[in-house]
């Protein structure tokens, strides 16, 4: 098994201190680890840096720096709200939610719902993802979540949370059709969350590309053909971080249910928006050169 930084915070020995961690030791034992996976893996990070670069083309040596500073920071701290969702009691994890984090436009939520066709909710590799589902299942709203992980512990841990929840996660490990159970929980009348840059399953085609960041990226059409053929509302989902203990759920449309062939487009619009605003809260960097047309 091939150790990347997901992994390694996840293996058994972490796990089990975590577990035992207060919120704040938490936080600070996850930036420690981090940097010290990082002072090993010097390649790993001067891709990051390299692909900042790139993607932040016009930014002075000095802003640079401060993005590599906050970057750096941001993926250890996308990896605590990780192993804090997967790993920490309910009851501590509720309490976290009802008191740090708000949603911005739920009447937007509402009304997706109230068509009765369940709403595509799409968000990215951005800002407290992993809470998002918390956020919603809390509020009592009914949530399917497609997803990966990288370790069968986290997907267990996941699964036991989800079902006290009455949340469905979906993935190609359960061995069916993910197209197939997404379409079935929006027949539902469920929110079903995806993440319009999780480029390792894009169908990349050269004639299909699209201009972000003064560059030109291969995009893929799934979210269009589900939107098509289930009728559902899309809406963007942004959790952003405030400060170190304050949270912002951002809902904006992208469509109605009437255009969906606009919502690829429109989903990674919103994503280079928010990207370009917070790019210290993105976390796919490694990624960034498998996005571009070579």
């Amino acid at each position: 098994m091939k150790l990347n930084l997901s992994k390694f915070f996840q293996l058994r020995w972490n796990v089990f201190l975590f577990r035992r961690l207060p919120y704040g030791a938490g936080y600070a034992y996850m930036q420690i680890v981090g940097k010290l996976y990082y002072l090993v893996r010097r390649k790993e990070k001067h891709l990051i840096e390299r692909n900042i670069r790139d993607m932040m083309q016009g930014k002075t040596h000095r802003e640079l720096r401060r993005i590599y500073r906050s970057t750096f920071n941001g993926i250890f701290t996308h990896y605590f709200e990780k192993m804090y969702s997967a790993f920490k009691d309910v009851e501590d994890i509720q309490r976290l939610v009802d008191r740090r984090f708000s949603i911005q436009n739920e009447h937007i939520l509402n009304e997706a719902l109230q068509r009765q066709k369940g709403v595509i909710l799409v968000t990215a590799h951005w800002g407290a993802v992993e809470f998002i589902p918390w956020v919603l299942a809390l509020k009592g709203y009914p949530v399917s979540v497609i997803l990966e992980c990288q370790t069968p512990h986290l997907a267990r841990a996941l699964k036991t949370r989800a079902a006290r929840l009455g949340a469905d996660l979906i993935s190609s490990a359960d061995g069916q059709s993910v197209y197939g159970r997404a379409l079935e929980s929006l027949q539902s009348n469920r929110f079903l969350m995806t993440e319009c840059d999780e480029v390792d399953v894009w169908r990349k085609k050269k004639g299909r590309t699209i201009r972000l960041f003064d560059k030109t990226l291969f995009f893929d059409n799934t979210l269009d053909l589900m939107a098509q053929r289930s009728g559902a509302p899309v809406v963007g989902v942004f959790l952003r971080r405030d400060s170190s203990n304050r949270y912002t759920l951002i809902c904006e449309p992208i469509n109605n249910g009437s255009a969906a062939n606009r919502t690829s487009v429109r989903a990674l619009h919103l994503w280079q928006k928010y990207v370009s605003r917070f790019p210290e809260q993105w976390y796919q960097w490694k990624k960034w050169a498998a996005m571009k047309v070579a």
